[in-house]
């Protein structure tokens, strides 16, 4: 199946042409690497609790259980990253780095987009830098532990990859799963709250690989959503499976967040997504420079 290059905004691409773009990528951006989405990490997560005897088969079996339905996700995953204790690190090392995935042809896409002011992402793996330092060997790679760091490239307008979330090369309990973690990080620490508010303001997302069954970018939208007016501000673009996305999400989802969706075929593993992208970048390559 091709895009039809016709459905992306025209208000996208002169966004995007004007450099006010930014991308969020989520975990579904991973999972043609062969990295787990929610419902599979938290199926891996029990059974590193079984196979180190940390919990019984009565709980695993409630575990199981509870980690079908979407709206216990961050319930099953709070329980288990307590019941994993000290092998919740090593397990986030084992199903994200120790696989050494290979950035796919969707990571080649988002590279291409070369007008992007920064890419913001929820996932923990280095698919995104190892992508990207194919462009550039020395992008700057931060976390939500360097609100200077982002403060300075973004009034500088230099690119850089913010891993909002953690970062699995980076643990000692700097991962960022469950409600309490995101509590944490966005009650906690009101700057770095203030720097996502304003760059949701200031820039113009396109979200990547997220889906709407995502706890952690419900939370996302959630904890920032002052910066969603519906009468000021920037429109965002969220990229969702056609078969997954009903009228009413869609009409809430910009009543609520200002994004709207566009909707992509599952068909390929999500081939029309890359398509996407590479004709958002081809139509700004396209576009003619404007007379001063």
């Amino acid at each position: 199946m091709t895009f039809d290059p016709t459905r992306i905004p025209d208000a996208l691409r002169k966004t995007y042409g004007a450099g006010r773009c930014a991308v969020l990528v989520g975990a579904g951006a991973s999972k043609g690497a062969g990295l787990p989405l929610w419902g599979e990490l938290l199926t891996k997560m029990i059974d590193s609790a079984v196979a180190h005897r940390l919990i019984n088969h009565a709980k695993e079996t409630e575990y199981r259980a509870l980690a079908t339905r979407t709206d216990k996700f961050l319930m099953v995953a709070s329980g288990l990253k307590d019941d994993l204790g000290s092998y919740f690190d090593p397990f986030i090392e084992e199903t994200f780095i120790a696989p050494k995935p290979a950035p796919t042809a969707l990571h080649a896409a988002l590279v291409a987009l070369d007008k992007l002011q920064f890419v913001l992402t929820t996932n923990y793996d280095t698919l995104l830098e190892r992508a990207f330092r194919k462009r550039d060997d020395d992008v700057s790679v931060c976390s939500f532990t360097d609100v200077g760091e982002v403060q300075r490239r973004l009034s500088r307008r230099e690119f850089f990859i913010l891993k909002a979330h953690g970062d699995a090369t980076k643990l000692g309990n700097k991962i960022i799963l469950t409600d309490v973690d995101y509590r944490n990080l966005l009650f906690g620490r009101r700057a770095y709250q203030s720097l996502l508010s304003a760059m949701f303001t200031m820039f113009t997302f396109v979200f990547v690989g997220a889906s709407m069954t995502d706890p952690e970018i419900s939370l996302l939208l959630s904890y920032i959503a002052d910066s969603f007016s519906p009468n000021s501000g920037p429109t965002h673009y969220a990229l969702m499976a056609t078969e997954d996305v009903t009228q009413v999400e869609k009409d809430r989802w910009f009543r609520d967040f200002k994004i709207q969706l566009i909707t992509v075929s599952k068909q390929d593993n999500y081939a029309e997504l890359t398509e996407f992208l590479r004709e958002l970048g081809a139509s700004a390559a396209a576009a003619p420079v404007a007379a001063h």
